[in-house]
């Protein structure tokens, strides 16, 4: 049922030239797809994301105009759709008839009602992505060996796009560390210093006044903690380490019992949505830790932090609120914006840590301020994502 006037070297030809073209991933994608489509002789095609821990189904790309049934950044019930059966299956499912075929009663037949289907399994990092897949409302003819091997270039192709595109992500949040790091210690370590030789200079002209060495202290103190976290950040950026699945309340839990340990005055609490998994690398933990010793340490004498956690689809939400006096507008703006410039600087290094790790695990965090206090939301996904920074 291919497009007749399409034969397999000449489709084979012009996939390799869409694919090789310098344009976004999101473009590549959908020419490889309408041209899989055409090809195959089917209505549409898609390059999907799927979860099987929530039962998550996305269309990332599809050929499907925005008004049409299965468009792009439609989201599904995974246990309703056959690439379900594609990822188990860890391979390529071809169906030309469904019923026909055996599959009257699936359930991916019954919601949709889709008689032709070809999946093909996209894996990335070892493990199953999504998939690329093409469908028809009407039964064909069964897909000959050229199909199915077009079928898998497509998902091979597009694969090794997907790769490419978090390998560049990567270059970019190392280019734009480099860019943070340069203009935040440039300005602060230059500030600070000033200010130390200004009171050293008056210790040495009136040594009796203790409260210039004190001054003098707390600026090398708040040098020392900047350098600490600018160096734990290249560190947790420049590491390799690989994603493990993490039961994230337990890890909530742990950092919380850790921080009161050290703030025996503070009450932080836990409440955790049941069981919620998430593959992430050690760093996370530590995000996790800055944010709740910095709701504690800026609390007041008694401060109460509480830490939610819960599942969402297809991630998990961390809240950590306090009763404190509020994030500092300029805090807040570094936070959200993602960027520094001349001027635009935070006090410190810490939330930006955090921000590099979530950003790392393609989540996000966010504060919002109220009279109550501030509330920091981290949203992590249960499998990674292309990452990326914002510039």
């Amino acid at each position: 049922m291919s497009d007749t006037a399409l034969a397999a070297p000449e489709a084979r030809e012009k996939l390799y030239e869409r694919v090789r073209r310098d344009v976004p991933f999101d473009r590549k994608a959908e020419d490889a797809l309408e041209l899989g489509r055409r090809y195959l002789g089917v209505e549409n095609g898609h390059l999907t994301r799927v979860d099987r821990e929530t039962d998550h189904w996305e269309a990332l790309a599809s050929t499907d105009p925005n008004d049409g049934r299965f468009h792009a950044g439609l989201e599904l019930d995974l246990n309703e759709t056959y690439c379900r059966r594609t990822v188990e299956a860890d391979g390529q499912i071809a169906l030309h008839d469904a019923p026909e075929q055996g599959w009257a009663d699936d359930p991916a037949y019954e919601t949709h009602e889709l008689r032709c289907y070809q999946g093909t399994t996209l894996v990335l990092d070892g493990d199953p992505y999504g998939t690329v897949c093409f469908v028809a409302s009407d039964a064909r003819e069964e897909f000959d060996d050229d199909e199915l091997l077009f079928a898998e270039l497509v998902a091979r192709l597009l694969e090794r796009e997907l790769e490419r595109e978090r390998h560049e992500a990567e270059l970019e949040r190392q280019t734009a560390l480099a860019t943070v790091l340069n203009r935040v210690l440039r300005h602060n370590l230059r500030n600070d210093m000033c200010v130390v030789r200004g009171h050293a200079q008056l210790m040495a002209e009136e040594l009796e006044d203790d409260s210039a060495g004190e001054v003098v202290l707390d600026h090398i103190d708040g040098l020392l903690e900047l350098s600490e976290k600018a160096r734990e950040l290249d560190r947790v950026v420049s590491a390799e380490f690989e994603y493990e699945s993490v039961d994230v309340p337990t890890l909530v839990e742990g950092v919380v019992e850790s921080v009161a340990g050290d703030y025996p005055a503070a009450s932080v609490s836990v409440d955790a949505d049941g069981r919620a998994t998430a593959d992430l690398l050690p760093s996370f933990e530590r995000a996790v830790e800055e944010l709740v010793e910095n709701a504690v340490k800026h609390g007041g004498e008694e401060p109460t932090v509480a830490v939610a956690v819960e599942s969402v689809p297809n991630a998990v939400e961390i809240r950590i609120a306090d009763d404190g006096p509020g994030l500092p507008d300029h805090e807040a703006e570094v936070l959200n914006a993602g960027t520094e410039s001349p001027l635009l600087h935070g006090s410190g290094l810490g939330l930006w840590l955090v921000r590099w790790i979530v950003s790392g695990h393609g989540g996000s965090v966010e504060a919002t301020d109220t009279d109550d206090g501030t509330t920091m939301t981290v949203s992590v996904p249960r499998t990674p994502r292309l990452t990326g920074v914002d510039r």
